[in-house]
């Protein structure tokens, strides 16, 4: 596997503003000025971001009545779609079969059901909005952009995106799950995605100044811009408590399509053509280091309920791509100048900086990379697959390019996971053709694939490391003077050494710089190489080598904004191999103290193995929750939030309001009993009784409560709070219609929490809501 395998985040510095861009996060913005436009910024964006939202949850309910009927229509063309396949050779039409046991999940990640729009009420909404977005849209691209520039020693003259807005076409909203972690056990949260073609056609003023050197200077300009792509919103998780929604994420899933149409000295100069080229990879850079699959841009809605570890939305899985064969290759020239071609292909997914290439197959019209595999981290079915072939010439240094092809990964498994996929070359079709294969590996907390000879393969992978960063608490330094950021290290020191950065979270407006939120996620692919190096001086002991695989946190006080000088390290502490292997589900998550001044740090690490469909349903056939070490101890959690253990707490618990209590035509009566559950064996005197009993709400299906109760000297991660709801009934005994369970840890980290009840067989569709604060 090679290093280009792993993706990095870097982080980029450069006069009047620092920008650290970080995986599937936000993007961490610090002026040196005080008078920047950070805060008008971020307030246009989100009122943008918000009036969208309104919009999207309009639209879904005018479109409800024709929910059914939009599911029967999509059904009815996915099996269309299923009908219509392209031909293949024999070779990988048996291969497609080998690994369809394989892509029945995968099948049905091809196959949503969700809702369909024009988008013409985005496009009329961004037409009203278009001169405020032109100036904040405008102050972003130019902070972001002028650091990369300077390099260049280029800088925005004028920058002013014109009259034409942004058009977004075929909308598609559909409800998804997100993976809540809590102690080991994996709950879904409901949130809504939103997917829609952007298309942007603008007749721009860019007037940009390249210095030669000190007494050279020219200006040319962009007089149009266009772009298009794929864009994904993601609204949730989804909350019963206003705004509903706990956050946005939106991003691209694939680099949009950017063509720029330059005008003055680079147009008509030949010499400066580079100009033209190098400005087009940095635009495509920038985007792709904040809005690309994997990162995300992520904006909180519900400040009081909003929580990253249940907004971070983890990968798919794992996908092993093959270009099978290809089939329609030419000779070149005539005569003894015939040139029978020396094919290879390159493989490359989304955004990936990592590009697979197959080996030669020399005079070869028909070439097979059969047994050629590379894997990749999928992070949506929407992500391309981009297939390029060439012919080797040793003769020269540049191969000939004999065409260029790309196919969703939704599309290839709707198509069994295999499709031959015609090159074309200058959007001509060639009539030469590469099959490619896909298979979908889930990620799995049985680690038994990192001894598996099945992932050993070069250019395989045999598992995933996931980072998150959260937040920090008690930075101790002055408020106006904190600027921190965490840097995160994997493998220090080893040859497989990964760095990342968060963004710097500084004293602005509306951010908390001394308890900062990261929010921050990194993942590390694994390699069994990675994993196998034994102690000893020659590598010669039976044992292996784990403090090569060690996660280190450093906290980091940069320069401030009001221009203090930095503090540098604050503290570190490190997240071995080995404690992750013994933990329960291969995850820790912890608020753990860093340095000496009283900080601390919330992070969670996951280490995920990888499974392929047949082997997960073995695995769950058999009931084995462990595999690869059994002889080894694994550590219970005893915090759903780990570290920051807590006793004698004090709290205050409101019994706020339930739904769906009705029974058949019969509207209840109903009422809570509350019960305190604690692992301590006695109370203290001035303690109140633990179990208390609401009001009776009379011919409500939707009871309001709001009564209070105060319980002391609690251990939050231990106690838990049982809710029984009861009918009243006069004539007869009252009845309990279900129950629930309230961790207390959790309570006070959501501050609200609804709960279904259950009853002895089933859940009930009926639930009750509690809120939980400090006192």
């Amino acid at each position: 596997m090679s290093e280009a395998m792993v993706s990095e985040n870097c982080s980029t510095a450069a006069d009047g503003i620092k920008i650290c861009y970080i995986t599937n996060g936000n993007v961490g913005v610090s002026f040196d000025d005080d008078d920047s436009s950070g805060p008008s910024l971020l307030h246009d964006i989100t009122v943008v971001v918000v009036t969208i939202i309104a919009t999207c949850i309009a639209l879904a309910a005018y479109n409800y009545h024709i929910h059914c009927q939009i599911q029967n229509r999509k059904k009815n063309a996915g099996d269309d779609n299923d009908n219509e396949t392209q031909p293949a050779e024999s070779e990988a039409e048996t291969l497609g079969r080998s690994a369809l046991s394989q892509l029945s999940i995968a099948a049905s990640l091809a196959h949503i059901e969700g809702m369909e729009a024009s988008g013409n009420f985005l496009s009329g909404l961004f037409a009203q909005m278009w001169h405020h977005t032109n100036i904040a849209v405008s102050n972003a691209i130019k902070e972001t952009l002028e650091p990369s520039l300077k390099e260049m020693n280029l800088h925005f003259v004028k920058l002013d995106l014109g009259s034409v807005p942004i058009q977004t076409t075929n909308m598609f909203i559909h409800r998804v799950d997100l993976d809540s972690v809590h102690a080991g056990k994996t709950t879904k949260q409901k949130g809504i995605q939103i997917d829609v073609d952007v298309n942007w056609n603008g007749n721009c003023d860019v007037m940009l100044q390249a210095t030669i050197n000190r007494g050279v200077k020219f200006t040319f300009g962009v007089k149009s811009i266009k772009l298009s792509g794929r864009m994904h919103i993601l609204l949730g998780p989804l909350t019963t408590e206003l705004p509903i929604i706990s956050a946005v994420q939106y991003g691209f899933a694939n680099p949009p399509d950017l063509r720029l149409d330059f005008s003055g000295a680079v147009k008509t100069i030949n010499s400066l053509s580079f100009v033209q080229t190098q400005l087009v990879k940095v635009i495509q850079s920038s985007l792709a280091s904040v809005l690309v699959l994997p990162q995300r841009m992520v904006m909180p809605i519900d400040l009081g309920g909003y929580d990253y570890l249940d907004t971070y939305k983890p990968p798919v899985g794992m996908v092993r791509l093959t270009a099978v064969s290809g089939r329609g290759f030419k000779i070149q020239g005539r005569g003894p100048m015939k040139d029978i071609p020396d094919v290879y292909c390159l493989l490359s997914l989304g955004a990936s900086s990592d590009v697979f290439k197959t080996s030669r197959k020399m005079n070869n019209l028909t070439p097979s990379w059969k047994d050629e595999h590379c894997d990749y981290i999928l992070y949506d079915v929407d992500q391309k697959i981009y297939v390029q072939a060439y012919d080797w010439d040793k003769l020269v240094d540049s191969d000939d390019k004999l065409g260029n092809a790309e196919v969703s990964v939704r599309d290839l498994f709707r198509n069994n996971g295999t499709m031959e996929l015609e090159l074309e070359m200058k959007g001509r079709k060639t009539e030469s053709y590469v099959t490619v294969l896909a298979e979908l590996f889930h990620l799995s907390d049985q680690v038994y694939s990192f001894s598996s000879l099945m992932y050993e393969g070069k250019n395989q992978l045999c598992g995933l490391v996931t980072i998150i960063v959260t937040r920090a608490f008690d930075i101790p330094v002055p408020k106006e003077d904190a600027a921190t950021h965490v840097k995160v290290v994997y493998g220090e020191g080893s040859e497989h050494e990964k760095i990342f950065y968060t963004g710097t979270v500084a004293d602005y407006p509306g951010l908390d710089a001394l308890n900062p939120m990261y929010d921050s996620v990194f993942h590390v692919p694994l390699t069994a190489t990675m994993l196998k190096h034994r102690k000893g001086s020659h590598g010669d002991s039976k044992e292996y080598d784990w403090s090569r695989n060690n996660i280190v946190f450093r906290l980091i006080d940069a320069d401030g904004s009001n221009g203090s000088a930095g503090r540098g390290e604050l503290g570190k502490f490190s997240v071995t191999h080995e404690s992750l292997r013994r933990a329960y589900k291969h995850s820790i998550t912890e608020t753990r103290l860093i340095g000496g001044g009283g900080a601390s740090l919330e992070f969670r690490v996951i280490l995920s193995g990888m499974q392929s469909e047949s082997e997960k349903s073995q695995w769950a056939a058999r009931k084995l929750s462990r595999l690869g070490l059994p002889q080894e101890r694994i550590d219970l959690p005893r915090s759903m939030y780990g570290g920051k253990y807590e006793r004698d707490t004090n709290v205050r618990v409101t019994a706020l309001r339930g739904r769906g209590f009705l029974k058949e035509d019969d509207v209840l009566d109903v009422y809570l009993i509350i019960k305190l559950n604690s692992q301590r064996q006695t109370y203290r005197l001035e303690d109140q009784p633990p179990t208390w009993r609401t009001a009776t709400i009379k011919d409500d299906t939707m009871p309001q409560w709001n009564e209070t109760k105060d319980y002391f000297y609690i251990e939050p991660a231990r106690d838990f709070l049982r809710v029984d709801v009861w009918e009243e009934n006069a004539h007869s005994k009252d009845e309990c219609l279900g129950s629930a369970n309230f961790s207390l840890e959790k309570l006070l980290r959501k501050r609200f929490l609804e709960m279904e009840l259950g009853d002895e067989s089933s859940l009930t569709k009926s639930y009750v809501t509690l809120m939980c604060v400090r006192l």
